[in-house]
């Protein structure tokens, strides 16, 4: 037996943190899920080969990451939760938090939101975040610049501005967590950074064309580069839950 529950948290959270829970007789039944991003491998060994290797060590061209934010309109929680009574059938859960709101991808102390859930064994979780362009107010969804050093060992600035909405979901099937209000859980969303760079050809950096000095790849500009780097953006990415105690 299985039905869908859907709950949607409108009110924006402050990125310094989540509230503190007090001791009352409802933290017994919730505990808060907090989301974080975060952007891994700021320096990448180029070429990047495929989505099942890291930088390949053949190269001496990299691209060092020194700024990374991502605008995110959306969060998604889904999960099934296991029956109390039972222990064998499910409820399809689904929680959402809206923004939008701009995170730093590598703050680690950085908190896109919070969500109450209800006690119980959540199985299959997955988050689904979307960036949509009518909250970017003319402002990139995801932004990375950093610099490129190719083989010859000429240093190039480098910016990726995407401008196209951005969905992607990642799945957890082999996890599980029990809310019962002794801990609250904090998921984070992981994007490798190399991974963007995967099918990316040197010779296409190398003959990219620059705007005031750099290398500029957004919609308007080396727009070859960019649908790829878009293609590899919007692919599953990786999410990872920890838990630690209430606080007051």
């Amino acid at each position: 037996m299985k039905s869908k529950i859907s709950l949607f948290i409108l009110a924006a959270i402050a990125v310094a943190g989540i509230s503190s829970c007090k001791k009352d007789t409802q933290v017994n039944s919730t505990s808060a899920l907090s989301l974080k991003m975060q952007g891994l491998n700021k320096t990448v060994t180029l070429p990047v080969q495929s989505t099942g290797m890291k930088s390949s060590s053949a190269s001496t061209a990299t691209v060092v990451w020194d700024t990374a934010s991502m605008l995110v309109s959306k969060v998604s929680f889904e999960a099934e939760m296991k029956s109390a009574i039972t222990n064998r059938d499910s409820l399809e859960i689904e929680y959402s938090w809206r923004g939008p709101q701009t995170i730093n991808l590598f703050d680690l102390s950085a908190t896109v939101g919070s969500i109450a859930l209800p006690a119980g064994t959540y199985e299959k979780i997955s988050l689904k975040v979307r960036s949509e362009k009518e909250d970017a107010n003319g402002k990139p969804l995801f932004y990375l610049s950093g610099n490129y050093t190719n083989t010859a060992g000429i240093t190039t600035p480098i910016v990726i501005s995407v401008s196209d909405p951005i969905a992607f979901k990642t799945v957890q099937k082999s996890d599980s967590i029990v809310i019962g209000g002794a801990a609250d859980f904090t998921s984070n969303i992981q994007i490798y950074l190399d991974q963007l760079l995967v099918k990316v050809d040197l010779a296409a950096l190398d003959n990219a064309t620059l705007t005031n000095g750099r290398l500029v790849i957004s919609a308007s500009s080396n727009q070859q580069l960019y649908l790829l780097i878009l293609e590899n953006l919007r692919k599953d990415h990786h999410h990872e839950n920890e838990h630690h105690n209430h606080h007051d």
